[in-house]
């Protein structure tokens, strides 16, 4: 049996999407599983043994080649495009329909809450913030999977794992200590997903003064480093700078060198996650219940603002108990 994934979207989506694998395999035993991506996600893909071959849609704008499963992920249209144009049995997911976007009945689980939903924004809406499945497990019923908290799967290379030993030997990080990452970015289309650089300082401090012997790596990305600059102006404590210009690999073989990750629904917590790193999460716009933590983590929510909005600005901006996130650092460090 030969099964396509198409997933282009954001990385994070790539990385959680690989938690399928396992049960695919296991569920129709001698498959082959190929996966259209998109050339930012190759890296995060290319070392996993569950994948046959990987087509990258930038280069390959079809794929001549007969599947009996298309397992379609993405809304977009080009995906959807992509999905309806392939030579196969059956389609699972979104693809188009009399030249518009649509998906499978048995996809509705997923699309329903989505931007194509059936019934519009306002119920997708609704049924966004009703949900309380994880997307893992949303995805392993959509396809009728068993769900037995399979992970997601991100392998590094021996170059990567290179990568951030050097850097720990750089910065005099040792391997009996423990690092807490915290992630500052968030990516752009969700403006309150993020703490404020006041909030950030604080958090910093606070778990240098009630953390004993932890080491903290501050991560970001370009977007972040000016705000990085900033943290780092404000604390009164210290901070290992892991640096905002690293690749997608080097990010990743960073975050693999700490103990607790701390940071919003981002690409950080799907890479934490999937490297098994134990989270401190802190959501606000986006879903918690979407989120699988695997029992290594805590989701923290805010005192007062929005929850599960998915507004660009939200209304009630959120507000944070910073004392409630090193607490929770304290209690997964146990």
């Amino acid at each position: 049996m030969r099964i396509l994934i198409i997933k282009l979207g954001a990385i994070g989506d790539v990385i959680r999407t690989t938690s399928m694998l396992p049960a695919l395999k296991e569920k129709y035993n001698g498959c082959k599983i190929d996966w259209a991506a998109k050339k930012v996600s190759f890296d995060i893909l290319k070392n996993n043994a569950f994948i046959n071959k990987i087509f990258l849609i930038e280069d390959a704008k079809e794929i001549n080649e007969f599947y009996d499963m298309v397992i379609s992920l993405d809304d977009e249209y080009d995906a959807c495009l992509l999905a309806s144009k392939i030579n196969t049995k059956k389609i699972v997911g979104a693809c188009l329909k009399d030249g518009k976007r649509a998906y499978t009945e048995d996809a509705s689980l997923w699309f329903d809450m989505g931007i194509i939903s059936r019934f519009g924004k306002e119920k997708a809406d609704k049924l966004k913030a009703e949900n309380k499945k994880t997307y893992q497990e949303i995805m392993h019923s959509m396809l009728n999977l068993e769900y037995k908290k399979q992970e997601p799967i991100l392998v590094l290379s021996r170059n990567e794992l290179e990568f951030s030993k050097k850097f720990a030997k750089e910065n005099n990080i040792k391997k009996n200590e423990t690092i807490i990452g915290i992630n500052t970015g968030a990516g752009g289309r969700w403006q309150d997903k993020k703490l404020s650089i006041n909030e950030t300082a604080e958090l910093i401090d606070k778990l240098n003064k009630n953390i004993v012997d932890a080491k903290l790596l501050l991560f970001g990305g370009p977007e972040e480093k000016e705000r990085n600059e900033k943290i780092k102006q404000l604390i009164k404590t210290g901070i290992i700078d892991a640096g905002t210009d690293n690749s997608l690999m080097e990010f990743v073989s960073l975050v693999n060198l700490c103990d607790i990750l701390i940071t919003s629904d981002s690409l950080a917590l799907h890479i934490g996650t999937a490297l098994k790193k134990k989270i401190v999460a802190f959501f606000a716009p986006t879903s918690p219940s979407e989120i699988e933590l695997y029992g290594r983590g805590i989701k923290i929510l805010p005192k007062k603002g929005c929850v599960c909005c998915y507004k660009s600005k939200c209304d009630i901006p959120p507000e944070w108990d910073i004392d409630e996130m090193v607490n929770a650092a304290k209690k997964v460090l146990k």
